[in-house]
């Protein structure tokens, strides 16, 4: 999909799934609910909705990597917090 269309999605109060061109996997499975992203075997809502997530694709997108690779993988916390 492409960051035009995904853009006009997110905007949008309208159910869609898609992929991003930085490989994230978004989806709103209601009208008007929140724009979900595939994380670690599950989906969780973003903490951030409409065009501040247009913003946010948009920002990771020019740095160049996806929402995902600003997030540790599990175990790694789970390592941190046993650690700590």
């Amino acid at each position: 999909m492409t960051e035009s269309q995904l853009k006009a999605l997110i905007t949008s109060p309208l159910p869609f799934f898609g992929v991003s061109p930085q490989g994230d996997v978004l989806a709103r499975y209601v009208p008007y609910g929140p724009v979900f992203r595939w994380s670690w075997n599950q989906m969780i809502p973003l903490p951030v909705q409409g065009s501040d997530l247009v913003w946010l694709l948009h920002a990771a997108a020019e740095e160049g990597h996806s929402l995902a690779d600003t997030e540790a993988p599990p175990s790694s916390r789970a390592r941190k917090s046993k650690a700590g």
